[in-house]
Parts: structure tokens; C-alpha cells; sequence
């Protein structure tokens, strides 16, 4: 692991960044199949009413990625820092703090759905009487229940990686996004319980994740990972620096949330199907997020530890491969979806109305896969070397500064194609803003 400088200096760049990428990847895909079960295996109720509640569910379930992403992150970017910098103690006080900062985060999470469940559920769409009950069941079982067990299993994944072990960290997801998919199966199509039955998948699988991660933590010898409560000291100077690095990463979250909380208000005004067919643009546009976050995350440490031992020469290299690779596979993306829209929106419902809403919307929503994958690498860079000013800028100038505007002008003047169209823009006008950004930081350390 870390105590091994081969693992992140001893590499060629395309071997390095495979190291660390493509396991992440992997997970990365696994969890993407998860979160497709959902949505296939409840949409073949064709019931739109169920499938737009896992649609609604959506941003508040993300909720927990930005509690983990918050501390996660942030912890992720001072440890393989730290590491760089031979800095082991540092690096084990910030993973307690982190840890333990996240549990707390998720019990202010789940207190507040379970006290505002209904103004809540209203706002962000459940109108009808089936969606909103379908809405609450999957989310009491996803974010009440299993709000703790979530969290818990992307904070270990975070740290178990800060250390280069990418290959453990992504087999204790992988191995609960299997897990996810079986019981999807089971609860949905034998048992009939539809969203609730996902929800209860879920659930089950995020806990069997974290008991995996937890004995991988425990069983590594040298690990800086210390998650024994009796050792948490709060430092001032490690939690501002974990949270400051989070920050931006959450803000992605809440943003992003917010942003499709406001989408599925204007759309819910034209019914369930309109929700449901976005619902499955969402999901088929997860391909390129995930894959997109499964290389920026996992190249994230390695990074990290070049900034922190100061070898600028290889940082740039790393960073111009990673443009390199994300290029083609967005182009890809954008060519597979356009040709092969039908068949993609197929997989996941057969109702005829909603097939061709769906297909419609997901050939122009899909032009946005290129400034979305390059966003996101660029806030990954700024993260791994501490910057978080200018991820947190280019995250508030992509979601709020033009998406939210966008959203609010499109409906008002075009309608739902509108609301459909605003994301595109919105990344491309981030992708122009952000090659600024990532210039100037690349100039100001003289890498460019």
C-alpha cells in the first residue's frame, strides 16, 4: 500500500492510472447496475406512479452521497496528501474525524426526513395519492433505516482507497451492488413489492458492503485508518482542511439535488409520464456520470500524493492522460446514445407513451455528457491538490449560476423540452468556465 512509493510513483502513467481507475471503474459500473435494477425491475410493473417515486427519491437519497462526499472527499484528499508528505499521524487523525464527522451528519439527515416527511415528499412532486405512498416507502427504508449503513460503507470505501488499496475498496461495493441486484429480483418480480421491495434491496446490501469494508480495515496491516471512537481528537486544523476540500464535493450534491428537485416540480405539472420517461433519461445518463466519477475518484489519490510529495512533472502527465481518455469515452457516449436511443429506454419500461417521451428527451439531454465529464475531472484535480475555492466556483457557476436560471426561463417560455434542454447548457457553459480555472491553477504552479 502506501508504505510502497512503487504503488503511486514506480508506475508509468497509463499503468498508474489503470491501477487506480479501473478498479474504481469497476465499482463504479456495479453500482450503476444497481441503481438500474431499481428502476428496470420497477419498471416493469408498468406502473408509473412507482417508477416516478424512485424518480422523486432521487435528490433526497443523494443527500447521503453528499454527507459522504463531504467527509469522504475531503478526507481522501488530506490523507494521500499527508502520505506524500510522510505524514502518517496526520493522515489517521483525519480519518477518525472524517468518519465519525459523517455519522453525525446522516443523524441530522434522517431526523430532519422523519420530522418534515410529508411538506417534504409535496414539494419535491409526490402530488398523487400512489406516488406519494410508493415516495415514502422507499425512502423510510433507504435514508430512515438504512441512512447509517449507507454512509458508513462510502466513508470506509473513501478511506480504504486514500491508501492506494483501490482494489478492496471497490470489491466491498461491487460486492453490495451484486448483492442489490439479486434481492432486487427477489423483493420486486417474485414478491410484488415494488418500489418498497428496491428499497428494502438496498438497504440489505449497503449494510453487507460496509461489514466487508469494515474487516478489510481491520484485518490491513500499517493501515492509517483508525476508526476506534476512543481516538477521536478534534484538531481545528485537520477539520477545517477534510471539510474545506469536502465542501465543494458536497456542493455538487446539494446543488445537483436542488436542481433536480426544481426540474421534477416543473415536470410533475405535466404529469407522471413526463416524470417517469425523465426518470429514465436520469438513469441512462448515469453511464457516463458513474464511469466519469469512477475515473476522477480513483485517480484521485494518486494525485494527491504527487502534489503532496511536490512532483509536478508527473501530476501533469496523469492530468493530460485522464483528459485524453475521458474525451473519447465521452464522444462515445454521446454516439452510442443518439443511434441506440430506442433500445436503451426499452430496458427499462415497455409503455408505449412513455417509450417515446423517453427516447426524445434522452438524445437531447445526452449532449451534455462531454462537459459533465470534463467538469468533473477538473473539480477531482482542484480537490486532489487542496484547492477547493476553484472547485467549489466552478460547481456554483455550473448548477446555480446557469442551471437554475435555465430551468426557471425553459419552463416559463418552452416547456418541458425546455426543462430537458437547460443541462446541456448548463455543462457546457461550466466545461468554458472551468478550462479557465484549470489554466490558471496549471500557470500559477507552473505545470501547464
Amino acid at each position: 500500500m502506501y508504505q510502497n512509493k512503487d504503488v503511486f510513483q514506480g508506475l508509468s502513467v497509463p499503468k498508474a492510472v489503470a491501477k487506480f481507475a479501473i478498479p474504481t471503474i469497476l465499482s463504479q459500473l456495479v453500482t450503476l447496475l444497481y441503481n438500474l435494477a431499481d428502476t428496470f425491475f420497477v419498471g416493469h410493473t408498468n406502473d408509473p406512479s412507482q417508477v416516478a417515486a424512485l424518480t422523486l427519491s432521487f435528490p433526497i437519497f443523494m443527500t447521503l452521497t453528499m454527507v459522504g462526499n463531504l467527509f469522504g472527499i475531503g478526507a481522501n484528499s488530506f490523507i494521500s496528501r499527508s502520505l506524500g508528505q510522510g505524514d502518517k499521524k496526520r493522515a489517521s487523525k483525519a480519518s477518525t474525524f472524517a468518519f465519525y464527522g459523517a455519522f453525525a451528519g446522516v443523524l441530522v439527515i434522517i431526523a430532519v426526513l422523519a420530522i418534515f416527511m410529508k411538506p417534504i415528499l409535496t414539494t419535491i412532486g409526490a402530488v398523487t395519492p400512489e406516488t406519494y405512498q410508493a415516495t415514502k416507502e422507499y425512502l423510510s427504508w433507504t435514508v430512515l433505516y438504512g441512512g447509517i449503513p449507507t454512509v458508513a460503507a462510502l466513508m470506509s470505501g473513501h478511506l480504504i482507497r486514500s491508501e492506494g488499496n483501490t482494489k478492496q475498496a471497490s470489491i466491498g461495493m461491487a460486492l453490495g451492488g451484486i448483492l442489490n441486484i439479486v434481492l432486487d429480483y427477489i423483493f420486486v418480480s417474485l414478491m410484488s413489492m415494488g418500489a418498497e421491495g428496491a428499497a428494502i434491496a438496498t438497504f440489505l446490501s449497503n449494510i453487507c458492503a460496509f461489514l466487508y469494508l469494515l474487516q478489510v480495515i481491520l484485518r490491513t496491516k500499517g493501515t492509517v485508518i483508525v476508526l476506534n471512537p476512543a481516538k477521536l481528537r478534534f484538531e481545528a486544523q485537520i477539520a477545517k482542511q477534510v471539510i474545506l476540500v469536502g465542501i465543494p464535493a458536497a456542493a455538487i450534491i446539494v446543488l445537483g439535488s436542488s436542481a433536480n428537485i426544481v426540474l421534477t416540480h416543473f415536470m410533475s405539472e405535466y404529469g407522471d409520464i413526463s416524470i417517469a420517461a425523465f426518470g429514465i433519461v436520469q438513469k441512462i445518463g448515469t453511464i457516463a456520470i458513474q464511469i466519469t466519477v469512477g475515473l476522477t475518484q480513483g485517480i484521485m489519490p494518486l494525485l494527491g500524493y504527487c502534489y503532496g510529495a511536490n512532483d509536478m512533472k508527473r501530476l501533469k502527465e496523469i492530468n493530460r492522460f485522464s483528459f485524453l481518455l475521458l474525451g473519447c469515452y465521452a464522444t462515445l457516449c454521446v454516439v452510442i446514445v443518439e443511434i441506440f436511443a430506442q433500445p436503451l429506454v426499452r430496458i427499462f419500461i415497455n409503455e408505449a407513451t412513455t417509450v417515446e417521451k423517453a427516447v426524445e428527451f434522452v438524445r437531447i439531454w445526452f449532449f451534455c455528457a462531454p462537459g459533465m465529464c470534463f467538469t468533473n475531472l477538473f473539480g477531482s484535480i482542484f480537490q486532489a491538490m487542496g484547492k477547493w475555492l476553484h472547485s467549489l466556483v466552478l460547481s456554483i457557476v455550473r448548477q446555480a449560476g446557469v442551471l437554475f436560471p435555465m430551468l426557471v426561463i425553459m419552463n416559463t417560455y418552452v416547456g418541458e423540452m425546455g426543462l430537458v434542454c437547460a443541462q446541456p447548457v448548463a455543462d457546457t457553459v461550466a466545461l468554458v468556465f472551468g478550462i479557465v480555472l484549470y489554466a490558471t491553477l496549471m500557470k500559477k504552479h507552473k505545470i501547464a
